[in-house]
């Protein structure tokens, strides 16, 4: 995979055309970047994570079987899927700053359904709109990272980003058992909603254009008798915001289809885990409520750590393909640990949740800096939009084949093998992508 330096010709500041940044952002400008990165990364997709949490409560108070459950949280998931490549295209043409907002006012907006819903079909509806935010979050803040931060500081703060995933798992396994204790399930989840809107609201206001327009509303005459050097990525004057998008050449879209379909496998294992952990530590173990969000908890902030490591590691030392394949073949002994677990110990899911936030959940990271440094900045996000498509439909899959395959046999083993055949069929398509220059 050729590095950001090497995708385009230097621009006239002497510098590739992707590590062309706004100098005047201060620290301020920074570190208001990377909040907004995070909570984007948080709220995008947590509308999945809340009813996971709360599976009891919803089961019992809607009256609807694990399977039906399953499906409507695989709403969420299949429309996030079909919409990814839609909301890479928009997002390279609308700019990352508007969709950073949609993305997170949509999420806003299906959590606040799901605290109001009555049965199944709204439930359904709810999670399936708030799938629009969960499709978008990646190429949005992708292409923020691609058009605001330059080569160099993309690693840490890729994996910072991504750690928002799992700092949103932390804060609804740690929070959202004692605030429905407290104030009821339907208020906990919207009390996310609300806080997304907030965020959504705060960011149009606040945030920095993409590039702003000129006072008197009139073209720059500086952009006048431009001509692009041969090679850039930008085929128009660097001041304008967003250009006609490049091709991508055959190699990136090899790289970035291979990318996908390894998504694709460690998204079913990500999308099943994630849906019914919770509710196999409480079914299957005879843990409580709070115990069974602890140890899904743990999962989601050991990965908010790793994934900036692993994201800082591939950026200046490991290729992202050699970190893939130790990421995936770690993800199958998690897998034997949780099948493990109930007939050899249930202590096993801590070390089960540790080595997953290391490996199960860390490896998006990687993912997601391939992406960014590996394509040009101009189809970053449509890139991203490709990757997310096979991650979406990954979580759809996991999601939905592990609720029905529980409900016909009674049993959560066939499910955690059928993961491990999964996370070692990654490893082996990882392996085909190291051995690819």
């Amino acid at each position: 995979m050729r590095r950001t330096a090497e995708l385009g010709a230097a621009a006239g500041d002497g510098r590739p055309a992707e590590m062309r940044v706004d100098r005047t952002a201060g620290p301020l400008q920074r570190h208001g970047l990377n909040f907004v990165l995070v909570a984007t990364m948080v709220l995008g997709p947590i509308p999945m994570m809340l009813p996971a949490v709360l599976a009891v409560e919803l089961i019992a108070e809607l009256g609807i079987t694990t399977g039906a459950f399953s499906v409507a949280l695989t709403a969420n998931t299949i429309v996030a899927a079909l919409f990814a490549p839609l909301s890479g295209r928009l997002t390279d043409r609308i700019g990352p700053k508007l969709s950073t907002v949609a993305t997170v006012g949509t999420a806003g907006v299906g959590m606040l359904g799901m605290a109001f819903a009555t049965n199944l079909w709204v439930l359904m509806a709810s999670a399936a709109f708030a799938g629009l935010g969960q499709g978008w979050c990646n190429p949005a803040t992708n292409k923020l990272i691609a058009v605001r931060v330059p080569a160099g500081r993309r690693g840490t703060i890729t994996g910072l980003k991504q750690s928002g995933v799992m700092l949103g798992i932390f804060l609804s396994g740690a929070t959202l058992p004692t605030l429905a204790v407290w104030f009821g399930w339907r208020t906990a989840i919207g009390i996310y909603g609300a806080a997304a809107l907030a965020f959504a609201l705060g960011t149009s206001w606040l945030m920095r254009p993409d590039h702003p327009a000129p006072a008197d509303g009139k073209a720059d005459d500086s952009e006048a008798g431009y001509e692009a050097p041969a090679g850039a990525v930008f085929a128009v004057s660097p001041k304008r915001v967003h250009p006609e998008p490049v091709q991508m050449s055959n190699a990136e879209r090899l790289f970035i289809i291979k990318i996908a379909w390894f998504s694709l496998l460690m998204g079913s294992v990500v999308g099943g885990v994630g849906r019914f952990q919770v509710l196999f530590t409480e079914e299957v173990l005879g843990w409580t409520n709070f115990w069974a969000g602890m140890a899904s908890a743990l999962a989601g902030i050991t990965a908010a750590v790793s994934r900036v490591w692993w994201a800082r590691l591939t950026e200046a030392r490991v290729p992202p393909a050699s970190a893939l394949v130790v990421q995936s073949a770690f993800t199958v002994v998690a897998m034997a640990l949780l099948l493990a677990a109930a007939p050899i110990h249930s202590g096993l899911i801590w070390a089960m949740s540790l080595l997953a936030g290391f490996t199960m959940m860390s490896w998006n990271a990687v993912v997601m800096l391939a992406v960014i440094t590996g394509v040009p900045v101009a189809v970053a996000g449509r890139a991203s939009g490709i990757v997310m498509l096979g991650f979406m439909s990954g979580l759809s899959i996991g999601g939905l084949a592990a609720g029905y395959v529980i409900e016909w046999t009674g049993s959560y083993d066939a499910v955690w093998m059928a993961f491990v055949v999964c996370a070692a069929g990654a490893c082996a398509l990882a392996t085909t992508m190291r051995r690819q220059r």
